[in-house]
Formats: structure tokens, sequence, C-alpha cells
């Protein structure tokens, strides 16, 4: 038994001109979609398409790669059927929907036969009708057998909908949705580009949880106004993830040899947009579904901010052994906090929750520092910070009364 995403990417109203299908976030919708099953746990991604439809084999070379998880494309209803079993546990998402990721992962926990539906209501109108207390909202759950068997009729029809006919009929179960989804737009077809790309605006103005937790959260969150419209102008341009982490360690790096040349104050500043390009990056991947930077990545851009700190540390000590090691000390019991993050408990506490000393907030009081010519008194206040920090995650939680 397999579970099984069944997609399509149909010569049809998803198509822009040419036949080029419409691109959600730098990607075919339909590859968009794949990642979301994939993300629920499909094994198995199955796309139907029609013979005079484009070559989607860097997608299958792209998902495959990626995700590990096979890719077929099937341009017929036998090759169709080829690709399946009795056993097998199949998930149908229509052609061109968008629907929320944690939709669809709802939907795979469920036990085929199950849907999604809607409420008929205005907002609701352009769905698929099921009947006259439930339109369908695009995605639906069946067996591998009752898909074999509906593959086996005759006659020009379309395979999601007469699916979705047969879960009807086989008294699918109903997971109602609310038309709050689709009044917020992430939540029905996607006809054209341009639909497509006000819904990934949609996708990138909610508020994402930042790559790597809660980590630097309240810096996160105080900088958030800055960085939402910054990532739906970068989702809007369909830029790369990878690429953003490239240019984080090209900036690493270049802050690095500024340090080098004596330049601290632009080092720093270089290092913090490297740290802020990276974080971009993962919120990008995280809207478009796309994997994130690998921790190789995230660790190197990492260690070229500390790196420029530790260049400014032994700067300013000027050779002598005391002072370096007084600027030293506060970076790395700065890097004891942050890597690796998992043996790090979180606690629970008001004041540990606050007090957390990364990488971004040693640049900043750093920077202050430098800005004010006492670059000195920085790294003393970054030590007491950091002695700090430590003291609260090692002292007792009081019990919760």
């Amino acid at each position: 038994m397999a579970f099984i995403a069944l997609l399509s990417a149909r010569d049809g109203p998803g198509a822009k001109a040419g036949g080029a299908p419409i691109e959600f976030g730098g990607q075919p919708l339909v590859e968009f979609q794949a990642r979301m099953a994939i993300a629920a746990g499909v094994e198995h991604i199955l796309i139907q398409t029609d013979p005079a439809a484009p070559d989607l084999s860097h997608l299958v070379e792209r998902l495959t790669a990626e995700r590990q998880v096979s890719v077929a494309v099937a341009r017929d209803m036998p090759a169709l059927s080829r690709h399946l079993a009795p056993a097998d546990v199949i998930l149908l998402m229509a052609e061109t929907m968008l629907i929320p990721a944690e939709v669809v992962a709802s939907l795979a926990r469920e036990t085929a036969p199950a849907l999604i539906a809607l409420p008929p209501v205005p907002a609701t109108s352009h769905f698929e009708r099921i009947d006259a207390g439930a339109m369908w909202a695009g995605a639906l759950l069946l067996t591998g057998e009752t898909v074999l068997g509906t593959l086996d009729m005759l006659g020009e029809w379309d395979l999601g909908l007469t699916l979705l006919r047969r879960a009807v009929q086989l008294d699918a179960r109903r997971i109602m949705l609310s038309p709050a989804l689709v009044t917020a737009g992430r939540l029905g077809p996607l006809r054209d580009q341009q639909g497509a790309d006000a819904a990934l605006e949609v996708l990138a103005e909610q508020d994402q949880t930042p790559a790597g937790g809660e980590e630097g959260g309240g810096l996160r969150r105080l900088l958030a106004p800055l960085a939402r419209p910054l990532v739906r102008e970068l989702v809007r341009r369909q830029i790369e993830p990878a690429m953003l982490t490239l240019t984080a360690l090209l900036a690493g790096g270049a802050g690095l040899a500024l340090g080098f040349g004596g330049f601290a104050v632009p080092a720093v500043l270089l290092a913090l947009a490297g740290l802020g390009l990276c974080d971009l990056a993962g919120q990008c991947a995280q809207i478009t579904l796309r994997p994130a930077a690998s921790p190789l990545r995230r660790y190197g851009v990492d260690g070229l901010a500390m790196a420029s700190l530790a260049l400014i540390g032994w700067q300013l000590a000027g050779g002598e052994i005391l002072a370096l090691s007084g600027a030293w000390l506060p970076l790395l019991l700065t890097i004891l906090i942050n890597f690796p993050p998992e043996q790090v408990p979180a606690r629970s506490g008001l004041w540990s929750r606050r007090m957390r000393i990364n990488i971004p907030i040693a640049l900043l009081v750093v920077l202050a520092g430098l800005m004010l010519g006492r670059g000195d008194i920085a790294f003393a206040l970054l030590g007491l910070l950091a002695l700090a920090a430590i003291a609260l995650r090692l002292a007792p939680e009081r019990p919760r009364v």
C-alpha cells in the first residue's frame, strides 16, 4: 500500500499563453501542490497531463532530487492506471487549485473516502457544487480501488470531477472549511498568472514563523514590519531562496574582508545584512515550500559574522592577552548559547524567554559601541548579557501553581 498524490497539469485554464503552466513562487503551480502533498506525508507523486502538454522533466528532476520521492507523469489513462494499486490511498488535488497546507495535511490524516467542502455562500459560488448544502474545496481522499474502477469507465470526462461524484456516492466524510479562507485569498482556483501572483502576496503577508524556530524571536518580531514587505517582494519576483543564501555568504565574506582592512563598522553592517538575507531566504522557502538552506550554509553565515566580531575584538585588544581574553570570552559564551541550538533547552520563565543573546544581538551591541567610540565597553556589556542569559537558563524553574 502506498500513499499517492494525484495531480493534474493539463493544458487548461491554468496555463499561460503558449501552453506554459502558471507559476507560483518561481515554480509551476502543480509543483507547489506536489510540495504540499509531500509535506502532508505523500510517498509518490503522480501527475496527469495531456500528450501535447509542456514537458515536465525538469519538475520531476527537482522534486526527486530535493525530496527523495518518486515522481511520475502519465499522459493517458492506461499509463495512469499502471502506477496505481487497489490498496493505495490517493490524495487528489484539483488542477490550478490553491489550498492551505494545513488543510491538505488535515485531509491526509483522514480515512478514505473523505473530501474538503465549503458552505454554499456568495463567496464560494464559483466552486464546484456537491449538493444543496456544500461546495467542493478542491481536494479529496480515495482508495486506489475506487480510482482504478473509475479509470475503467468509458467516455470523455474530467477525472477530478468524476472522482468527486464517486466520493459523494460513497458518502465520503466531509471536512467543512470556513469561507473566510476564500475571502482571505488562501483557497480557490488560480485561473491566470495575475491571480497566482495575488495569492502569493497573500501568503507572504501572513505572519510566518522564521526558519530556526524561536531563536532570536524577539528581534525578528521587532523587525517584522520591515521584513514582511521584503519577503512579499522577493516571492513576487520569484527570487530563489538558494540565491539569497549565497548572497548572504558573500555579504558575510565581504564583511570579514573589510574587518581585516580595519573598517569595523562596515564589517558589522555587512555581517548583519548577511544574517538578514539568510533569514529572508528561510521565510521565502517556507512560503513557497522550497527546501530551506542547508545547516552548513546557515552555520557558514553565522560563522563569518562571529569571525568578524572576533577580528574586531582582536584589533581593539591591540595585542594585549588580557584585553583579547576579555573581548573573545563574550563571543565564546554567545557561541555556546547558540551552537547547536537543539542542545540548549528553552525555559518557560518570563525572563528566560526574553533573555536570548544571539548573533544578531551581539552584532547590534558591538555596532552601537563602535559608533559611540567605545567598542571595549560594548564587548564588556555583551559578556555581561551572555553571562546573565546562561545564568537564567541554568536557574531552576519555579513550580507552577
